[in-house]
């Protein structure tokens, strides 16, 4: 009932919103005081008939909440409506926006349950509270005005990195511009129901035509039709859904159309595994809905994780679904299979997990080396890096696979973390959810001998197997990009060899092999931050990863893709100084690739500096910088400084042949040419070892055996070079050959002559 009078304030109360009916009369107040802990409450009071006395009662009206200002509404009917929840923010944005009338259901349960009829026929724009629970409220409130026949209902999209439950009662963050995002909201959508179909609070409905006297089917628990998608080219049409479980957990699914012409118990199938309740025999009616339901939003899908650009600006996507960036509202992830985001779950707080985790890191520069590579995938677009990974290498217990397990707890957890033991094909999918993030195998052991090398290549081309679809076509391809981090007590090389495969340049600089332990420490630490030995210390963080993860990337990529939008170029001018400062310093008279895996080492300090930077890592500036360049040091050192690796391979390879094969397949000469042995007969004769005063001079080599035998699977051109480089060859300088006069032989022969130095090479 209207009041007569105004509510009293009470004496207590710090606040009090009082609402009206159309003519401007009182009917219903709320109000805030404050605990002695200093917390808030809120209480109501409602003027009408209670146990046949009227007056003010404390309690909330009956019936379905109703709106906050509904005087304002009816004297500005033409006005468009901003909906906000909370009084205090409707309040707050009366005053910034003079041209809306603002109003509120109160709290964000009430936004689905309000009485939306004064609104019909009128512009409603929703601005939520920047929280899950505001989200939610937003949409509820969307369904509940189309219901009411709002003429139009748009949501505004609060930027990702706005604070935590950020509404319009608090400061602005400097810079942004709250009429823009305003002005820009986006129309809620409108879904066409099929004939026959409906959907109700409890689920999807079917009544067959002409059974009108028959109760409706029940298809399935409910969900809501979020949008088409297609890809940006207008093909690979889908829809989104999106539903709670049966513990309230959200999930979502953009299902290709392509997949709802295939058995219907597939889709039912796969829903019911991510908790959305479908009768089995009505999977066909589901189709049905599935395939003819229209909606007239619209949304970019894309085909896999990782850094996507939009008419918005760049949005970053992860497997679960879960987006960042201000492109985020116009793409989606539209997979085969429903995500449930437990990949990238969070558990904890990012304050827990600095706590517990991250801290330890400190002087520890194999750990901290490993947490800011876990970062660095997501800076392999923005820095135009080839993927590339980094190998931690020790004995057993050193440590290394705690370290792969704490990179694994920025991004989620345990289940980051991979075995090596897989197939090259397996690896591909695996790659290609990650992409743009990290990819962590541990023990390389495991991994087939065969397919270890084949696997090293494809993580680094970022493609894998081209394939065939049903009809014969190019199916497509998985992509990624990916900085990946391996374990394990041997190198990729002793994995070759024990297959009897050479392992090429190219492998040992897309795999960086770092010793987990650093010399003088306690396995893979250089301190103990306090903890009785480093097996103390490696307990502790595995078990704190399994309570604390996946908060460290979400406020990273959130950071991030501010950053990237706003400033992209400033951004990559910052990555690529300091990269190449990290060059100048650290790997200055190293070949061409020792400055590759350099940039590479360079680029995880980057990530580490921006997660300091950030307030991700509570590391002091310069932490992820000494880090990286404390490994690089100790990957130099295990590769000979880093000279070209196809100039050490060959070399090797020369050196290793000669030695297995002079004293037997080598032919004893003087210096007039004379055999030193004539008895002597070398069957699979593959050189001549040339001798003066019993000592070698020199070894002969024909040019045939050389190029075919010696350096079969290398340039024997470049062999020569590196040869001549080290000073290990004679002969001419055009083409390193030496005419020799051979036993037997009535004119010289050419050959290329070997100094006896190439044995201690």
């Amino acid at each position: 009932m209207p009041a007569p009078s105004e509510p009293v304030k009470p004496s207590h109360a710090l606040a009090m919103w009082v609402y009206r009916d159309e003519t401007g009369r009182p009917f219903h107040a709320k109000f805030r005081s404050e605990k002695p802990d200093g917390s808030k409450t809120y209480f109501q009071a409602t003027y009408g008939l209670l146990n046949g006395k009227e007056g003010w009662h404390k309690k909330g009206p009956a019936g379905a909440p109703r709106l906050y200002h509904l005087d304002k509404l009816a004297a500005a009917p033409n006005a468009p409506v901003l909906l906000v929840e909370g009084e205090k923010s409707a309040d707050a944005a009366f005053k910034q926006f003079h041209d809306y009338v603002v109003t509120t259901a109160g709290s964000s349960a009430n936004m689905g349950k309000a009485d939306y009829t004064p609104l019909e026929g009128r512009a409603v724009v929703i601005w939520p509270d920047h929280d899950k629970p505001g989200r939610d409220a937003a949409d509820n409130a969307a369904k509940r005005l189309r219901e009411a026949g709002a003429r139009s209902v748009r949501i505004v999209a609060v930027p990702q990195d706005f604070p935590p439950a950020w509404d319009l009662a608090d400061a602005a963050p400097a810079g942004c511009d709250l009429r823009a995002m305003l002005d820009a909201a986006n129309g809620a959508p409108s879904v066409e129901m099929p004939y026959g179909f409906a959907m109700k609070p409890d689920g999807l409905f079917h009544t067959p035509p002409g059974d009108g006297d028959k109760p409706p089917a029940f298809v399935c628990a409910p969900f809501d039709i979020v949008a088409q998608t297609r890809d940006p080219n207008g093909e690979n049409w889908g829809l989104l859904l999106r539903w709670k479980d049966h513990d309230g957990k959200p999930h979502e699914w953009a299902i290709p159309y392509s997949k709802l012409h295939a058995e219907p118990r597939e889709i039912t199938g796969t829903l019911a595994e991510m908790g959305l309740r479908c009768v089995p025999s009505a999977a066909r009616l589901l189709q049905t809905f599935l395939t003819t339901v229209r909606t007239d939003a619209r949304l970019v899908c894309v085909r896999q994780p990782g850094w996507h650009s939009s008419d918005r600006g760049p949005a970053f996507v992860l497997a679960s679904g879960l987006k960042f960036g201000p492109g985020a509202p116009a793409v989606t992830l539209q997979s085969g299979r429903a995500s449930s985001g437990k990949t990238f779950a969070t558990s904890g707080t990012l304050e827990e997990w600095q706590q517990h985790v991250a801290r330890y890191a400190i002087g520890n520069s194999r750990l901290a080396f490993y947490l800011s590579a876990a970062l660095a995938g997501a800076l392999l677009d923005i820095a135009t890096e080839q993927s590339g990974g980094f190998h931690l290498v020790g004995g057993a217990r050193s440590g290394k696979s705690t370290a792969a397990y704490a990179a694994g707890s920025v991004w989620g957890p345990t289940s980051q973390v991979r075995a090596w033991r897989a197939t090259a094909n397996g690896l591909e999918g695996v790659a290609a959810e990650t992409s743009d993030t990290v990819l962590i195998l541990d023990e390389i052991g495991q991994a087939s001998d065969r397919d270890v090398g084949d696997i090293v290549y494809s993580l680094s081309n970022e493609a894998g197997k081209q394939r065939a679809n049903q009809r014969g076509g190019a199916r497509s391809a998985y992509t990624w990009r990916t900085l990946f981090l391996s374990t394990g007590e041997c190198t990729l090389e002793d994995k070759q060899n024990d297959a009897g495969k050479k392992t090429m340049a190219g492998q040992k600089t897309r795999l960086a092999n770092i010793p987990a332990a650093p010399e003088g420490g306690f396995g893979l630490f250089d301190t103990l931050h306090g903890f009785e030995d480093g097996g103390a210390l490696s307990n502790a963080l595995r078990r704190a990863v399994h309570r604390y993860h996946g908060t460290a990337a979400m406020a990273f990529l959130a950071r991030l893709a501010s950053e990237r939008a706003s400033n992209e170029a400033g951004l990559r001018q910052w990555i690529d100084e300091r990269r190449k400062a990290f060059a100048a310093e650290h790997a200055s008279g190293a070949g061409s690739q020792a400055q590759s895996v350099a940039g590479r080492f360079a680029l995880v300090a980057c990530a580490g500096e921006l997660a300091i930077r950030y307030g991700v890592l509570p590391w002091h500036e310069g932490e992820a910088m000494n880090a990286a360049a404390a490994c690089f040091k100790a990957w130099l050192a295990e590769n000979g400084g880093g000279e070209a690796f196809e100039e050490q391979a060959a070399l090797e390879q020369v050196r290793d042949f000669i030695q297995a094969h002079h004293r037997s397949r080598f032919e004893n000469v003087s210096p007039a040419g004379m055999a030193w042995d004539a008895t002597r007969s070398i069957p699979n004769l593959a050189g001549y070892t040339f001798r003066e005063d019993d000592k070698i001079a020199s070894f002969g080599i024909p040019c045939g055996i050389f190029k075919k035998e010696i350096c079969k699977g290398l340039s024997a051109k470049q062999a020569l070079k590196a040869l001549r480089k080290c000073g290990l060859i004679l002969g001419r300088a055009a083409d390193y050959i030496t005419y020799c006069r051979i036993p037997g032989r009535k004119s010289t022969t050419r050959l290329y002559c070997l100094t006896p130095s190439v044995l201690d090479f």
